[in-house]
Parts: structure tokens; C-alpha cells; sequence
């Protein structure tokens, strides 16, 4: 019995001798790898947190570059670098370096901004007036109004929904599927500087009165006025960057088009308005062909209007992004009730998106039918929330479009 006890005490004894150790040593691995995950952690959190107070700096002060210098924040510290970029379209982007530091553990976050602009919004009012969102209205695309929301039912709003003065009544059935923020401040742009700039530097200027424009592909027919010579040209000879401004007149477009353009018309009224005097529509329609790179700009100082002749008697549809300054977008004589063009004219196709200073009437109606005018069919293009048409009105706020940690 004595030699078994002593056989089984050695065994013991070994055994303890192997384990013991492996378990110290495992021991001092798991604490070393939570300690490192630790310091990780805090790495990350304080790169984190000032990445997020960069770009809080830039949403407040477009111009902010000032970047900070080995902060001292939460026991370790920051840096933050921002640089200008100009990736394309001739905007200033802007490139946030940040490095958070815990101890010897160093953490890094990219961000890209870019300038937010107009044509990101399905729907954007400065005034709403007496117009009233009722049971059946849908906004596909984002929406902004500075003003309140008049809402009576439960009209739908598919994506994010934002207001300077909240919605009358303040609780009601509407429905945001987006979500719904009051108290932001996206005032409209003090003139159309911007993209006169770009039609002045790098596109083209015609300032002798109104131009009549139609759009052939990548080609445009133009003439200076309704039964003038007509001259062809491709867009990229006639405006290299896309931009053509009328300066002091107004713009008349019609036609099939392909390829990116900005048309602008200022001037004070009545003129600095974009006449409709036909479909305006794309070569390749995004609705069946979401990868088409057509993409057109209409920006007009005063007003969209939707002209009242014999081609928009039965229907028309825009195809492009609408931006009207101090106006909005209406059609010519639309409660016309008498007269050889038909009172009724269909229905208003927008495919794109719509920016105006007050919404502009389309048609009246009468006991809860289309009286006279159009009846309206507003649908947004999903390809504006990520791109937009050459030097379209920005907001004078940035948008942050990557964040890679």
C-alpha cells in the first residue's frame, strides 16, 4: 500500500507540475490579451469621438481646416488632419485624418465629405402656403421645408423628412417612414452665382436675351429666337463642362437627351425662367435603366413653367432635377376654362427631383376632380441621392459620404 500512495503522490505531483504552469501562462495570456483589447478599445472610442467633433466643426463653419494637434482626451489623445480635395465636378471635398491614442495603442478614422446640394431633395419648399399633405400624397425622395407642414390625413413620406418650424397640427397621421426631424435650418442659396460661374469658366454664356433649346442626344439644336436659324452643335463643343447659362433672358427646352447638363436662366422676371414647350426626357429612362448616366439640371432664377401650346395639350413629362430660386414650378394658364387648347392637359410627369422657393399651381380642381390643367405624377430619381447634374445649387453644408475605420 505504501509504494501505491507513493507511486500515486509522484503522479499527482507531475501532473500539478504540467498544468500549473500552463495554466499560469495561459492565465497571463488572457490578462495581457484583455488588456490590449482594452487599450484598443480606448484607442478607438477617442479616435472616434473626434472624428465625429471634425466633422461637427465642418457642419457648423463650411471653411473650418483648422484641425487639432495631439488633444488630450479621456486619458490618451487625438489629432485630427482635414485636407482639401477636388475628386471631381470641381468641388472641394474634404479628407479627415484622425488618430486616437491610448498608451501604446494607436487607432485611425478616414472620413469624405462633400458639399451637399439641392438635387439630393425629392421635394424642398422655402414657403408652403396654404398647400395642404393630405390621405393619398406620396414624397418618394428626401424632404425639406423651411416652413410648417400642413398635414389633414395620413399623406405617406418614404424617405427623411426634415422642417425649420415643425408641421401644423404638431401631432398628426402622417406617415414618416424615413423618420422626421424639425428645427433644421437649409436656407436657399442668395443668387445663382455658382452656377453662372461655372457656365462663365468652363461652359457657355448667352446674355443678347431668351435661346430656344432642343435637346438631340448629345447633341442640342439652338436659335436666339421661336422662328430663328437654327444651329446644331454637340453639347460638349457648345459647353464643355455641361453649363449653359442664359444671363438676363429665359430659356425654352424641349427634346430627348443624353449625356450631363445644367441649363440656367436669371434675370429678373419676367424673365430668368425655364419654359417647357415639350417632354424633356432622358435617351436611356432610369425608371427601366437605373444605370444611365444621363442626368440633366433645369435652374431657374424665377420659374419652371410648363408652356401652354398644342404639344403639352395631352400630358408632359420633365425628366430632370427642377430648381427655382425665387419661384416654383407651374404651367402657363393653368386654369384657362375656355379657348381651342384643351382646359384639361393630362397629367405632370416629374422624373427627378424639385427645389423651389413656393410651390407654383399645375391645375385647379372642382369637387374633388381635376377641373382644368394637369393632374400630377411626381416621382423621385434614386440616382440624385449620390449624384447630381454639373454645378447644381449646393446647400453650404457638408455630407459626410464615406466613414472607413
Amino acid at each position: 500500500m505504501g509504494k501505491v500512495a507513493l507511486f500515486a503522490v509522484f503522479g499527482f505531483t507531475m501532473v500539478l507540475g504540467i498544468i500549473l504552469p500552463n495554466s499560469y501562462r495561459n492565465a497571463n495570456e488572457a490578462y495581457d490579451n484583455y488588456t490590449a483589447y482594452y487599450k484598443l478599445t480606448q484607442a478607438h472610442d477617442i479616435a472616434v469621438s473626434a472624428a465625429n467633433l471634425a466633422a461637427d466643426s465642418i457642419f457648423l463653419r463650411y471653411d473650418w481646416r483648422t484641425g487639432y494637434n495631439n488633444v488630450n482626451f479621456a486619458g490618451g489623445k487625438f489629432s485630427v488632419v482635414a485636407l482639401d480635395t477636388a475628386p471631381s465636378l470641381g468641388e472641394t471635398w474634404v479628407k479627415l485624418l484622425v488618430t486616437g491614442e491610448y498608451e501604446d495603442s494607436i487607432q485611425r478614422v478616414e472620413i469624405i465629405l462633400a458639399p451637399g446640394n439641392f438635387a439630393q431633395y425629392g421635394y424642398y419648399s422655402n414657403l408652403e402656403g396654404s398647400i395642404n399633405w393630405i390621405t393619398g400624397d406620396t414624397v418618394w425622395g428626401r424632404m425639406h421645408s423651411q416652413s410648417k407642414l400642413n398635414i389633414i390625413g395620413s399623406p405617406v413620406f418614404m424617405k427623411k423628412v426634415t422642417t425649420k418650424v415643425g408641421t401644423n397640427p404638431k401631432k398628426s397621421s402622417a406617415k414618416f417612414l424615413g423618420g422626421f426631424q424639425s428645427g433644421v435650418d437649409l436656407p436657399l442659396p442668395a443668387n445663382l452665382t455658382g452656377v453662372t460661374s461655372a457656365a462663365t469658366t468652363g461652359g457657355r454664356v448667352y446674355s443678347a436675351g431668351d435661346l430656344w433649346i432642343t435637346l438631340k442626344g448629345d447633341s442640342i439644336l439652338w436659335k436666339t429666337s421661336a422662328t430663328g436659324t437654327v444651329t446644331r452643335t454637340t453639347i460638349s463643343a457648345y459647353a464643355p463642362n455641361g453649363v449653359i447659362a442664359v444671363t438676363n433672358g429665359s430659356l425654352h427646352v424641349q427634346g430627348t437627351f443624353s449625356g450631363q447638363a445644367t441649363l440656367c436662366a436669371t434675370g429678373t422676371s419676367p424673365k430668368g425662367n425655364i419654359y417647357i414647350d415639350d417632354d424633356v426626357l432622358y435617351q436611356n429612362n432610369p425608371e427601366t435603366d437605373p444605370s444611365t448616366s444621363n442626368m440633366l439640371g433645369l435652374v431657374a432664377q424665377n420659374n419652371v413653367i410648363v408652356s401652354d401650346n398644342v404639344a403639352n395639350g395631352t400630358n408632359c413629362r420633365i425628366d430632370a432635377a427642377l430648381f427655382c430660386l425665387n419661384g416654383g414650378l407651374t404651367a402657363e394658364n393653368y386654369s384657362r376654362s375656355v379657348g381651342p387648347l384643351p382646359v384639361l392637359r393630362g397629367t405632370l410627369t416629374l422624373y427627378g427631383g424639385l427645389t423651389q422657393y413656393q410651390r407654383g399651381g399645375v391645375g385647379t380642381a372642382s369637387g374633388g376632380s381635376i377641373a382644368t390643367g394637369y393632374l400630377k405624377n411626381y416621382r423621385y430619381d434614386n440616382r440624385l441621392a449620390t449624384k447630381h447634374p454639373p454645378s447644381y445649387p449646393l446647400t453650404g453644408k457638408y455630407q459626410v459620404i464615406s466613414w472607413l475605420e
